[in-house]
């Protein structure tokens, strides 16, 4: 029963993150991603949260013609952090930096692909990355600030669980 509450509060959490206001791509989705497994170690609990947080938000903000490209990079991700979860601060920080590269490469290759606002050439392509780098920026700003914020929370957490042992 913890395990569904655990499941409907994170959720919950990562939806209001997606639909407060906030600059285009600043939320802490892809840094819940990489401590998901920190909270339970359990692949379906990994990729079912964000795809679950995803789908509700989309549902109140509006659906989109990229939400296959969209989740299939949550998906991805959620698989990897997963898989290459350590509790150490290199590993943490590699993938606060690696996974919104890989969101950002996966979904404007689906805008370039599905769109037609672009060449269908290596140049279109390139004009669809370049075009995409704010949106790149403020996403890989707000993964690793709320990387390093859950970490010191997370920190903070288990350091007074210990103290109070």
């Amino acid at each position: 029963m913890n395990y569904i509450k655990g499941i409907i509060f994170i959720t919950l959490i990562l939806v209001l993150s997606r639909i407060i206001p906030h600059p285009p791509n600043f939320t802490p989705i892809l840094a819940g991603i990489i401590f998901l497994p920190f909270i339970k170690k359990d692949l379906t609990f990994s990729v079912v949260v964000p795809l679950a947080a995803m789908l509700i938000s989309d549902l109140i903000i509006g659906m989109h013609s990229l939400m296959l490209w969209t989740y299939g990079a949550i998906m991805f991700l959620s698989c990897l952090t997963y898989y290459f979860n350590q509790d150490n601060i290199l590993r943490i920080g590699s993938l606060a930096v690696i996974s919104p590269m890989i969101f950002f490469l996966v979904s404007n290759f689906g805008v370039w692909i599905t769109g037609s606002y672009y060449a269908r050439d290596i140049s279109g392509l390139m004009e669809c990355y370049f075009n995409a780098i704010p949106f790149y920026a403020s996403s890989a700003i707000s993964c690793m600030l709320f990387t390093a914020l859950f970490y010191l929370i997370r920190s903070a957490l288990l350091k007074r669980k210990f103290l109070l042992s």
